[in-house]
């Protein structure tokens, strides 16, 4: 199982560089570039910097959606940077989340999603497009080697990513058999379109942080784990949340500063503190995978059990960013 990492450039460059040639010296194997446009900085600037500094990771957006750039101007920029890594570069593409909110704009509907994939497939392979009913010309320097990942969630999205994709990226938690369920579903979707469900990738990725007690491991993801709370857009994932903490839930969303997104210590991390204390808790065991070294190393190596091909650590939220890359290249014997 390989190992991955997302970064995201925000007031210091040196900072940022900093993190990508630490990422590049414990050997991670993937650099995942954040696309949250309000509260950072732009993401394929950022997804050159990473590619210079890092010489042998894949370099991927983790993630971007549709509506923020024309599919035209995604595939050009990932084919640039193909020719600029030497082919390292892989999309990562979503509904949408804190960058579409940004934009005052609502996730994308899996029909939007569709029509952005494959007009952005089409351009990749050098054949000229169709997008919102205008015909797009060919790249001139396409790169069909490009794999594209798709973010999924849900039912309907877990069986997309199934259908049409290279490879899944999922969240997942501490609980093992909802992570094989979501494997599963994928797999279900790839054998349904007629494809074989062990040629698709899956990519796992969580907000981690290894410490002696779950306090302070809470204490290092508050930035993410008031994230959980936005991420609560669908019936079905609603009605998993206990009714007294609805009132609260709503409140979080209403006042979700996007400008602010995973930043340790912000506005956002601060306005968890000031809710319903049962909602961390509640939020904390969502799409988190915290605990002692041993804790964490049993979920790795269910993980690795499942046939997951890489975990992928978020960091920009973290409230100790070098220290938490630093423990889990040890669990997986990194240099």
């Amino acid at each position: 199982m390989k190992l991955g990492v997302c970064h995201l450039w925000g007031e210091s460059p040196d900072t940022f560089r900093d993190e990508l040639r630490l990422s590049h010296e414990l050997g991670y194997d993937i650099i995942g570039i954040g696309d949250s446009p309000a509260g950072w900085r732009e993401l394929y600037i950022s997804m050159t910097l990473a590619a210079l500094e890092c010489d042998s990771a894949t370099i991927i957006p983790w993630v971007t959606s549709p509506f923020l750039r024309h599919p035209l101007i995604a595939a050009s920029s990932l084919a640039t940077l193909q020719s600029l890594s030497g082919g390292r570069i892989a999309m990562g593409l979503a509904t949408g989340g804190s960058n579409v909110m940004a934009a005052g704009m609502k996730p994308a509907r899996q029909t939007e999603i569709r029509e952005y994939w494959n007009a952005l497939r089409d351009l990749l392979d050098g054949k000229p497009a169709r997008y919102e009913g205008r015909k797009i010309a060919p790249l001139q320097h396409p790169a069909p080697e490009t794999p594209i990942y798709y973010s999924a969630f849900g039912p309907r999205a877990l069986k997309l990513a199934g259908e049409k994709s290279d490879g899944v990226i999922m969240f997942a938690n501490m609980d093992l058999d909802q992570t094989a369920r979501k494997i599963e579903a994928v797999r279900e979707g790839a054998r349904v379109a007629g494809r074989n469900p062990d040629d698709l990738e899956i990519l796992v990725t969580a907000f981690c942080s290894i410490r002696p007690t779950r306090e302070q491991a809470i204490e290092d993801l508050k930035a993410f784990i008031v994230v959980n709370g936005m991420a609560i857009r669908t019936p079905e994932m609603l009605a998993r949340v206990p009714e007294h903490l609805k009132p609260a839930l709503a409140e979080l969303q209403r006042r979700y500063d996007p400008t602010e997104h995973v930043v340790a210590g912000g506005k956002n991390a601060r306005m968890l503190d000031a809710l319903d204390p049962a909602l961390k808790e509640f939020l904390a065991a969502a799409d988190t995978i915290m605990g002692t070294e041993e804790e964490v190393q049993a979920v790795l190596d269910g993980l690795r059990n499942l046939g997951v091909t890489a975990f992928i650590t978020n960091m920009p939220g973290h409230a100790d960013r070098q220290g938490n890359m630093r423990a889990l290249a040890r669990l997986f014997n990194k240099p």
